[in-house]
């Protein structure tokens, strides 16, 4: 049985992008990153769907699908 991969995808409106983004860091894989104070960015070879990320988003703009 092949497993689906995740797809993380950031609600630009609802992401402030103006500070170190708090869920980079709960990452278990370091699929989530981020340059500077830009919106994270998901690398989704490593993402193991886990939806931490989504869990800690102070704004709730991460979603997992």
């Amino acid at each position: 049985m092949k497993q689906e991969k995740a797809n993380i995808t950031v609600d630009l409106n609802r992401c402030p992008q103006n500070h170190p983004c708090p869920s980079v860091n709960i990452c278990p894989t370091g699929a989530l990153y981020q340059n500077g104070f830009d919106a994270p960015a998901a690398d989704m070879e490593q993402c193991i769907g886990c939806g931490k990320c989504v869990r800690y988003c102070p704004m709730g703009a991460i979603s997992l699908g």
